[in-house]
């Protein structure tokens, strides 16, 4: 059976192209819309042909260069949109370099297209009818795309989880808001679900240093325990085992133990240099494992920051702090929308200046 995928902005089109290369017997198996907006129309249509085998090579050939003119095709209609939609003098023809500039800094294509697709559904019109910038238009703009996870003193929460791959910064994440929480006179209990010894050396460390217990946990009567003495703290922060890419992530003792945690506030700390498709593989393995909200690290290193953003519309979980520097507690921020723009967008210490009063409204 041969199975293909076909985008159209409607429907209608979307079953034509459908009906075209897999004949008028093909087998509809699915209508659905896709795009951050909601933008076009993806049908999945299948039909049984004995010559598919001969053939697959020579499709997937087609099926490329039709998939690449679609979207040269969307870029030139997107400008023109664009083009369209700014008024002559105000913004001009600094859109389509300004939004060259947001794609170098890691925003992906498909998204930098969806979002210039968002003039086209009137989001922020009246910015254009305004004596305002093209940058903090933009702003405005992208501001209304970014989720933010509040703080654990925010929420119901009590016991907050954190998980990540080897090396992503996770044990000196989590010691960082310890001592934001500290620093706000709430009381902390640790725990370390690394059952060797010298896995939880860095958190008995920073333990020391901020005076606060910590508890190493080798199985779940120990994990009981523990979490029974932190009866009297406010908060109590769990550190787990780095997470491999290449090894099976589901394990039973993980999700038995987030079981005995009482549906804890789940943090997925992740290095910001990570490539993207290590992380959506990475959330993809530890299904059934919910996760609440993505941390990224070491933001101070990487030039192309726009992966927080496409991670938050790709897996549809929200942002909450960023890794800044090596200083424990100092180097972490909670984000707020405008943080997370202004570190996209890169704007120079005057536009920040005049950028002030947007900002107010999101912080």
């Amino acid at each position: 059976m041969k199975i293909r995928k076909f985008q159209a902005k409607t429907t209608k089109e979307a079953l034509e192209k459908a009906k075209k290369e897999l004949g008028p017997d093909a087998l509809i198996l699915s209508v659905k819309k896709g795009g951050l907006l909601n933008k076009y129309v993806e049908v999945t249509a299948a039909i049984d042909n004995p010559q598919e085998l001969i053939e697959e090579t020579k499709d997937i050939k087609v099926d490329a260069i039709s998939e690449l003119s679609m979207i040269q095709d969307q870029i030139k209609e997107i400008k023109e949109i664009i083009r369209s939609l700014i008024p002559k003098g105000s913004f001009g023809s600094s859109v389509i370099p300004f939004f060259q500039q947001v794609r170098k800094r890691g925003i992906s294509e498909e998204i930098a297209l969806r979002i210039i697709e968002a003039l086209e559904e009137g989001i922020l019109k009246d910015g254009l009818d305004r004596d305002i910038s093209l940058k903090d238009f933009l702003y405005e703009l992208l501001s209304k795309l970014v989720e933010i996870h509040p703080p654990i003193y925010e929420t119901e929460k009590r016991i907050a989880l954190f998980i990540g791959p080897t090396g992503s910064g996770k044990t000196t994440t989590l010691a960082k808001i310890a001592g934001q929480l500290l620093k706000n006179s709430f009381e902390i209990g640790l725990i370390s679900l690394n059952d060797k010894p010298e896995s939880s050396l860095t958190l008995e460390f920073y333990a020391e240093m901020f005076q606060i217990p910590v508890s190493i946990v080798k199985d779940e009567s120990e994990l009981r325990n523990a979490i029974s003495s932190y009866e009297d703290k406010d908060f109590i922060l769990v550190d787990t085992p780095g997470i491999g890419l290449s090894r099976e992530l589901i394990k039973k003792k993980m999700i038995d133990q987030i079981r005995i945690l009482g549906q804890p506030l789940i943090y997925m700390v992740l290095d910001i240099r990570m490539k993207e498709e290590e992380i959506l593989s990475l959330i993809q393995k530890i299904r059934p494992i919910e996760i609440n909200s993505l941390i990224f690290t070491r933001v101070d290193e990487a030039e192309t920051v726009g992966t927080m953003f496409n991670q938050m519309i790709y897996t549809g979980k929200p942002l909450s702090y960023i890794g800044t520097g090596s200083s424990v507690p100092d180097d972490i921020e909670l984000l707020t929308p405008f943080r997370l723009i202004e570190l996209i967008i890169n704007r120079g210490e005057e536009d920040v200046e005049r950028g002030k009063g947007i900002r107010k409204g999101y912080e």
